[in-house]
């Protein structure tokens, strides 16, 4: 890994950098993500030409940071062939610095991840992997439009332990058409037998513009809210019995294998994302306690997105940019003024107001909640002051808790988090 020298001046911050892979061997009949089945091999390697492009024209402003983080999502990531996962990782550690110690994980779908690819993801520094399973019925994964079976998830798990992987994350759903109580245990049971280092549980969402959310044979047999809410408490315990800490609402994990990459975005940490409309929040500091955040994210149509970085010729107007940055002297406005105009196709600079919110809905999704001194610290405003009466509303009716300069939700208030959350808009 290449290294800069750096001034006090420019001392580099912690950076978490997302790397999106659009591409699946099909979608699945819930997937509201923003990706691609069926691609040909020539569309991959032109989207990885973009791909390589868009970090390269991440440089005027790489020398501010130092990566702790790197997470290959998708899509199926697992879907890219060795090769072309070689050249990207290869850009990256060429225009950024990595830490030595960073977390890098990639998304793994099971009928995708050969032996070869688990090796090439191992030799590149890949540490963490992340592996869809959703749930161990075939019949239920064949419902869903899933491409791999149970058998192939058994298969890719053992040889991503034989390849190397000690860090290890295994996805499973609940609320699945045609899934009952036992099914769903029977999902839990095998997981908890192979001992992964870390485990997402996520309900179900029937999101608008899906095709499950056109079928309705298949939404009549999804479990009613009451059924997923027994599953979600059940998860809890049976996790906790084996001793996975939940760290976050839907996240467990064994003592030390919190996600680091998913803790950058729920504390306010600065995150670069690259690919195909990939998000991106950064901070930029002027003189004294200034600084100012902004959040951008690129194209989400694929012809544009190559067009413009295969080819090299975007330039928006950089007058746009210009004009809506801060007037004060912050540090690397030039570098970064010209990486906005060469990269971002959206973007918007956050208030305090913005901030705040974030910093709450955010916070409290962790199961260590937020810090009043933190909240202090960061706007120099007390948290009464902001949020007293909607505080005050969810302390007495027993939904948030307090211990010591921390608020966090009970478990009665994670049940109606939405709901809870939305109330610290402003």
């Amino acid at each position: 890994m290449m290294s800069r020298q750096v001034t006090r001046q420019t001392e580099r911050r912690k950076l978490g950098l997302y790397l999106h892979i659009p591409f699946c061997k099909a979608r699945c009949l819930y997937c509201d993500f923003l990706s691609t089945g069926g691609s040909e091999y020539e569309e991959r390697k032109r989207y990885v030409e973009a791909l390589c492009r868009e970090i390269e024209a991440c440089a005027p402003i790489a020398e501010s940071y130092i990566v702790t983080t790197i997470f290959v999502g998708g899509g199926t990531p697992s879907y890219l062939e060795a090769a072309l996962m070689e050249t990207v990782f290869e850009t990256v550690c060429r225009i950024f610095d990595v830490d030595r110690d960073a977390e890098i994980t990639i998304e793994g779908n099971p009928d995708s991840l050969t032996t070869e690819r688990l090796l090439t993801y191992r030799a590149l520094g890949i540490n963490r992997l992340s592996i869809g399973l959703q749930s161990a019925n075939d019949d239920i994964l064949k419902m869903l439009g899933r491409v791999h079976n149970d058998v192939q998830f058994l298969a890719a798990y053992e040889d991503a332990r034989k390849a190397g992987f000690s860090n290890i994350n295994v996805d499973i759903m609940s609320g699945l058409p045609g899934e009952d109580r036992d099914s769903y245990i029977r999902t839990l049971e095998q997981v908890l037998q192979l001992c992964p280092e870390h485990i997402s549980a996520y309900s179900l969402m029937v999101e608008e513009g899906t095709p499950l959310a056109q079928n309705k044979l298949l939404l009549s047999k999804i479990p009613g809210e009451e059924e997923d809410r027994q599953r979600y408490v059940l998860t809890k315990e049976l996790l906790q019995q084996y001793g996975y800490e939940r760290y976050e609402i839907s996240n467990y994990a064994k003592p030390g294998s919190a996600c680091r990459h998913n803790i950058v975005y729920w504390t306010g940490g600065e995150y670069l994302g690259v690919g195909l409309g990939a998000a991106s929040c950064l901070t930029f500091y002027g003189t004294g306690r200034k600084r100012q955040k902004v959040r951008f994210r690129g194209t989400e149509r694929m012809e544009m997105y190559m067009k413009y970085f295969c080819s090299g010729n975007r330039i928006p107007e950089k007058e746009t940019v210009t004009s809506m940055f801060p007037e004060e002297d912050f540090e690397n406005k030039e570098s970064f003024l010209h990486f906005l105009t060469n990269t971002c196709e959206e973007f918007s600079f956050l208030t305090q107001k913005d901030e705040m919110e974030e910093f709450m809905f955010l916070g409290l999704r962790m199961m260590q909640g937020i810090s009043r001194t933190e909240f202090r610290e960061r706007f120099r405003v007390e948290l009464e002051s902001v949020y007293g009466p909607v505080l005050q509303t969810y302390r007495e009716n027993g939904l948030l808790l307090e211990w010591d300069d921390r608020l966090f939700l009970s478990d009665r208030g994670i049940d109606v988090s939405n709901v809870v959350m939305a109330d610290f808009f402003l």
